[in-house]
């Protein structure tokens, strides 16, 4: 049999060997995430994992190479893998269905060459770059609408810290994302995601360009954020240099990239020999820390709710069990004081991913 990669060989600046070697983590296995896993599978890429917490539905079919009428119903990084495998032997591709800020640890992550996001929403991307600047693995981010493609590599393997995700994101998209909470902090129950038209084209021109950012093919800056901007009706394109933003609530407290520290031996202690002085720390996820009912001051569920993730709860636990009154006040914190955790949680275990306090982060899922 002629060998596979043989055109490969002749591209000036294509090392099949090394591309064997790559291992890539691709988040969303929607439309551009189709296109992404294709792509890393036709150049040979040695491992790709594929999370996503969806499930097929028939409208992805018009926009998604791999999906199938039989797939609907199915979890989509599963149907996506099973065929993109298909592709190429060599390539082992490994579904991981679910949520992938639970799924990926910082430890896990650091293991990967780079992260494709192939997400539709804000709140994922902000989270998903917060990931990769800690554990120092380039990003590159790829979104769509139903004419444009934009692609954005953040290099956070430099040894100089690049912008990051948030550094040039507008307001608008923090707008976006807080209008999927309640006043109270709490995720809307009933709150509808605005669908994004899009079409193969799109999510084909974003997922080439998204695998060429992965890959580093065709740009020698390895250190600076980048973003290529592609209306493709027009064909015309622009290519954006993105430079750090000192104000950034993103990165810009750090001058370098966070010093990771293990924490299964209990976060107090941990940080305490990291960061002795500190006195205040900020959450990967935020903590419920109270509980109680403004109308009859009863505090109902209080000990269930007290010191879970917000995120595991949504805004109908607003509504008393014991009054029936919309009047529940619930104190979610992002940060907070080390001795007010300690009280919520003891000085073992949090349930959290990570803490941060000035120029460390305590991992507390390292193993």
């Amino acid at each position: 049999m002629p060998d596979r990669y043989l055109r490969h060989a002749l591209v000036e600046g294509l090392d099949q060997d090394a591309l064997a070697r790559l291992r890539i983590a691709v988040v969303g296995a929607g439309a551009v995430g189709n296109e992404v896993v294709k792509n890393l599978a036709l150049l040979g890429v040695g491992a790709i994992d594929l999370f996503d917490f969806d499930v097929v539905e028939v409208h992805n079919l018009t926009r998604s190479i791999f999906l199938r009428e039989a797939d609907v119903g199915t979890p989509k990084a599963a149907a996506v893998a099973a065929r993109a495998a298909e592709v190429d032997p060599n390539v082992r591709i490994r579904p991981l269905p679910g949520d992938a800020w639970d799924a990926l640890t910082l430890a896990r992550l650091a293991g990967y060459d780079a992260l494709v996001a192939a997400v539709d929403n804000f709140e994922a991307r902000l989270r998903l770059s917060q990931l990769a600047l800690i554990a120092g693995v380039d990003l590159v981010n790829a979104g769509i609408d139903a004419r444009h493609a934009v692609v954005e590599r953040f290099p956070f393997s430099a040894a100089t810290l690049p912008a990051c995700y948030e550094c040039h994101l507008p307001a608008s998209a923090y707008a976006r994302v807080a209008a999927r909470y309640s006043c109270g902090g709490l995720r809307r129950a009933l709150h509808a995601e605005r669908k994004m038209p899009t079409t193969a084209i799109t999510a084909s021109v974003a997922g080439a360009l998204a695998v060429q950012a992965a890959l580093g093919i065709g740009s020698a800056d390895t250190v600076h954020a980048r973003r290529v901007f592609m209306d493709t009706r027009t064909g015309a394109s622009t290519v954006s240099v993105l430079e750090r933003q000192g104000g950034c609530v993103g990165c810009g407290a750090w001058r370098t990239r966070p010093r990771v520290v293990p924490g299964a031996g209990g976060w107090l202690r941990a940080l305490r020999a990291a960061a002795p002085t500190a006195d205040a720390v900020r959450l990967s996820d935020a903590l419920v820390f109270g509980y109680a009912c403004r109308n009859c001051g009863a505090t109902p569920g209080g000990a269930r709710y007290v010191g879970c993730r917000a995120a595991a709860l949504d805004d109908r636990i607003m509504r008393c069990a014991q009054c029936g009154e919309l009047a529940a006040d619930v104190d979610i914190r992002t940060e907070a004081t080390v001795e007010a955790l300690a009280a919520l949680s003891g000085p073992d275990h949090v349930p959290v991913k990570f803490l941060i306090t000035d120029d460390v982060v305590v991992d507390l899922e390292e193993l």
